[in-house]
């Protein structure tokens, strides 16, 4: 008897992938050579944070930091639409006036930010500091398209062999991936991580995918510049590497703050100045708190839009909310006894991360991870809910106002809860033969 041949490798082509990041980048590219009022705002305030702290000053500093971010980015500038707008061509002067002031003098950008990255941004924003800011802008523009191409190869990623990818996934899902309405819209103008970070979550599966677990650790120290969301990603490389790879993630995640801490206050002890900073993180931006925002996704969000109690996340309150979620995966594998696979895993940290932190739109990014796992429940004959969960990933793209003008408020909170719950309830292994 001799042993079956392996399955046939399903090459998937790469070219959708690169065209993808192509345009992508040369998106990039014109808003950063553009017209100012195009520079993405964020980057310009990650990149303070590491000039100030090259020059010995703090950039935790939130009224220096917002004196610098008004000098480029002024109220007036930000809102000139205004001047032209349908209110004053009707003659309602006193409406146009209210909206002007509220614009301009509460919800304007200068008033409503500051550097709150962990003390590692410094350190992986020093190349964009030591570059002018026309400079770093490119650079940003180029890491961003290398992201991208990245991101275009999530629908390969995690695949037992010979197991294909749909020929629509492979062809046009880096391009829906790439070019939706959130990416070079909302998540590149903004300056924010969404897409470096994102990009380096799908190459370090790659990297797996290859046996490279240690530069899958490396890679995943990046997104924890965004820490909150970045904490699924300790467990889900215990669960898909073990417990080597996931010492060396938290080690560098250590090392590189406390080597940015001693930047900024001289020793690895400013962290503990830092985490006393923190709490300011909420009341100083208008845009992060549950109250003002109903596009945020998260748990706290979805129950103030229903009527309940204003909880506004804080470290604990974060904490608590991933053991809860992670209570019920565990749970959840006790009960049907059958071990997930790697790619509902990933589905499920993503899930976790938008369920449990105060997540604005351009950072529901993260759940595209979770598309390996769609990829499998069609492949594996589970439709109705790869249909479910795609249909609940799409509902993000829909535009705020549109929503809210047909009675939903606070839909991205509600879509996240949903596809959560479609991940706690749905297959867990849906390529796995008993499993039908």
């Amino acid at each position: 008897m001799t042993d079956a041949p392996p399955p046939a490798a399903h090459t998937v082509p790469r070219w959708p992938a690169a065209a993808a990041a192509a345009v992508f980048f040369v998106m990039a590219l014109a808003r950063a050579l553009g017209p100012p009022d195009g520079y993405p705002r964020d980057l310009f305030i990650y990149r303070l944070g590491a000039e100030l702290a090259l020059r010995g000053e703090n950039p935790y500093d939130i009224p220096k930091v917002r004196r610098r971010v008004a000098a480029e980015f002024t109220p007036d500038d930000a809102h000139k639409a205004y001047t032209n707008t349908h209110l004053l061509a009707g003659g309602d002067l006193a409406e146009w006036v209210v909206r002007l002031w509220t614009d301009t003098a509460v919800n304007s950008f200068p008033l409503n930010c500051g550097y709150f990255m962990p003390p590692m941004g410094v350190v992986l924003y020093l190349p964009f500091a030591l570059l002018p800011w026309e400079g770093a802008m490119v650079l940003w523009a180029v890491a961003n398209g290398a992201a991208g191409y990245a991101v275009g190869r999530v629908v390969t990623v995690l695949r037992p062999p010979g197991v294909p990818v749909p020929v629509f996934l492979a062809l046009v899902g880096p391009f829906l991936l790439l070019l939706n309405p959130i990416t070079p819209i909302i998540a590149f103008p903004a300056g924010q991580t969404s897409v470096v970070c994102l990009g380096c979550v799908v190459a370090g599966l790659i990297a797996r995918d290859r046996g490279r677990p240690y530069l899958m650790a490396a890679l995943w120290a990046v997104p924890f510049v965004k820490p909150h969301l970045a904490l699924s990603l300790v467990p889900l490389c215990y669960f898909l590497s073990g417990w080597r790879p996931t010492a060396l993630l938290i080690v560098l995640v250590a090392a590189l703050n406390a080597l940015g801490a001693t930047i900024v206050g001289g020793s690895p002890a400013f962290l503990k100045e830092y985490l006393d900073f923190l709490p300011q993180v909420r009341d100083a931006v208008r845009y992060n708190r549950v109250q003002l925002n109903h596009g945020l996704s998260s748990w706290n969000r979805l129950l103030y839009g229903c009527g309940g109690p204003l909880i506004e996340l804080g470290l604990v309150t974060t904490l608590a909310g991933y053991l809860v979620w992670y209570a019920l995966l565990i749970g959840r594998w006790a009960v049907t006894g059958v071990r997930p696979s790697a790619a509902w895993a990933v589905a499920a940290s993503a899930a976790g991360a938008a369920v449990c932190c105060q997540v604005l739109v351009y950072e529901l990014m993260v759940l595209v991870i979770a598309v390996p796992w769609l990829r499998d429940l069609f492949v594996g004959g589970y439709r109705t809910w790869g249909f479910a969960g795609a249909v609940l990933l799409g509902a993000h793209l829909a535009p705020r106002p549109f929503v809210e003008g047909l009675g939903i408020v606070g839909h991205n909170s509600i879509a996240v809860a949903l596809f959560a719950l479609v991940v706690l309830v749905g297959p867990a292994d849906p390529l796995r033969p008993a499993a039908r």
